[in-house]
């Protein structure tokens, strides 16, 4: 973290009226839960792939993809797939390692296509990982699926037509989150590090912490213009402000669960204790959330205060 997001220093935002920083139109506009591509932009749409937006580029040369939907909707995506451009996938980005954002992973990379990741996120996927949730191990993908260009800086490419600039963001959602900008559409693919429809989700067993989210969302806002919009991994397009709203939000969470933690309040207590009032958002399960964020922030306890051990 810089020194302009000492987390100590933080001011205060004020929230309450954030929810009229939403535009109308594609802002307001919730995907339809079908198979049919949805325009975002020029080229650039999205598709439901079980619950997982994936992002397609016709770029002339192939097809660019942010991720690949669930194991289950694999077969539904590639029939989608084959009415876009040539149909052909030519790169996939995959922005972090979960089983529902790699659903397809196998067959695209079958196809020929390159598959980008994290690092990380190849370290995932090519070997067994707990879910501490399930009680389990999810097994390994086989080599098919796996990344064959593993990144953990900003790059660009030129495919086709769109110029493509990725990089890493910081424990938003997980250890291994990036993010993808078209930047001839000016289309922004967030990943996880948004979520403008549920819950914010923090798997903190994974590596990702409120204070991640938080400097991710910064890096976001700063990668975007007013004529920018962004794609969440689950729910609706979002505009500038509204990633400016959240990231508010966001850093705002990263301070009271700060100060409470600080003051000796356990995840159970901090419903009672306001942590989620008066931030022009609804939770459907607050408890879970706070019992993540808080697991989150003991793992980078030398976050919360030089005195605390």
């Amino acid at each position: 973290m810089n020194s302009t997001c000492n987390r100590r220093a933080l001011l205060r935002y004020s929230l309450g009226s954030m929810a009229a920083l939403a535009l109308p139109g594609f802002t307001t506009r919730v995907l339809a839960q079908t198979a049919a591509p949805a325009t975002v932009r020029g080229a650039v749409s999205v598709l439901d792939a079980g619950g997982t937006n994936v992002l397609v580029c016709n770029t002339g040369a192939g097809l660019v993809l942010v991720d690949s939907g669930t194991p289950a909707y694999s077969s539904t995506l590639m029939d989608t797939l084959s009415g876009i451009g040539n149909g052909k996938v030519h790169t996939l980005f995959n922005t972090h390692w979960h089983a529902d954002h790699c659903g397809a992973n196998e067959i695209i990379g079958q196809s020929g296509a390159q598959i980008i990741a994290h690092h990380k996120t190849w370290h995932h996927l090519a070997t067994e990982y707990y879910l501490p949730h399930e009680s389990r191990y999810h097994k390994a993908l086989p080599r098919a699926a796996l990344p064959t260009r593993k990144i953990s800086e900003v790059g660009t490419a030129q495919i086709g037509n769109e110029e493509i600039a990725w990089g890493p963001l910081v424990q938003a959602h997980t250890d291994a989150d990036i993010y993808i900008h078209f930047r001839g559409a000016n289309v922004l693919a967030a990943g996880a590090a948004v979520a403008p429809d549920s819950d914010i989700e923090l798997d903190w067993y994974g590596g990702g912490w409120i204070g991640g989210r938080a400097d991710s969302l910064d890096i976001l806002v700063n990668l975007a213009d007013d004529d920018t919009l962004i794609v969440p991994a689950q729910g609706r397009v979002m505009s500038k402000a509204e990633l400016v709203a959240e990231r508010d939000l966001t850093h705002e969470l990263y301070q009271r669960l700060n100060d409470l933690i600080r003051s000796g309040c356990s995840a159970e207590c901090m419903v009672g204790e306001g942590a989620l009032e008066g931030l022009g958002r609804t939770w459907q399960d607050p408890q879970r959330f706070l019992y993540a964020a808080y697991k989150g922030l003991w793992a980078h306890h030398y976050n919360l205060a030089p005195d605390i051990l």
